[in-house]
């Protein structure tokens, strides 16, 4: 019974996905939702009590599935690389490595990002406590590393180049569906989100003045 229960509220979460990231909360029926999963009405209100708390429990649900952890882990063993400028240079690329992992493969589906737009675009307050709580977190991770890989920046300047880091994959992100228009080399394949991990990977290094592991010399690849 608790396996039923437990796979009618995923359904819920992913069909309101799919048309919450289409038409948004505002634009999108219970009814719609429940037809989607082919649920039946009630089961809404049973599992969520109203649709914007089924909007809520889904942008959980969401960040949750696409959470990075490496950043976190590197700060929690940074006795062991902090010290030495290349170990840096390589904690960096591991960081954008795992990011470009979770955003650019079909490791999740594509309604995330047209989520996330809707989200950017209209902010509510109780959204902006869960971004508080568990994307600042996470941001201040990479921040934290940043500043261990030049700790003579002040910390200001650390937020700034995480923002950079931010800035760059939110690119990518949004434009995919712009850049499948343009011609090759631009259309998203498995070697343009490489081409995209080093070039980010490389902006980041040379601007803390780290020095360039091997693999991500001009002319190299790196599988």
């Amino acid at each position: 019974m608790e396996q039923a229960t437990t796979t009618t509220k995923e359904a819920l979460l992913l069909a309101a996905g799919e048309l919450f990231a289409e038409y948004g909360v505002e634009g999108t029926s219970i009814r719609a939702i429940a037809e989607k999963c082919q649920a039946n009405i009630a089961a809404v209100n049973y599992h969520f009590g109203s649709k914007e708390n089924l909007h809520l429990a889904l942008v959980l649900y969401v960040l949750e599935q696409i959470k990075c952890h490496r950043a976190l882990d590197l700060l929690h063993c940074k006795e062991e690389w902090a010290h030495d400028p290349l170990k840096c240079a390589e904690a960096i690329f591991q960081i954008v490595e795992e990011r470009c992992q979770q955003y650019f493969t079909n490791l999740h589906p594509k309604w995330y990002g047209r989520l996330f737009m809707r989200i950017l675009l209209q902010p509510t307050p109780a959204i902006s406590e869960i971004m508080k709580d568990t994307v600042i977190p996470e941001f201040n991770a990479v921040r934290d590393v940043l500043h261990c890989c030049r700790p003579v920046m002040r910390i200001e300047e650390a937020e700034l180049w995480a923002d950079t880091l931010v800035a760059q994959l939110t690119h990518y992100i949004f434009a995919e569906d712009l850049m499948e228009l343009f011609p090759e080399p631009r259309k998203f394949t498995a070697g343009f989100e490489t081409r995209v991990l080093h070039h980010v990977s490389r902006v980041l290094i040379r601007g803390l003045e780290l020095p360039m592991p091997a693999f991500l010399q001009e002319g190299t690849s790196h599988a």
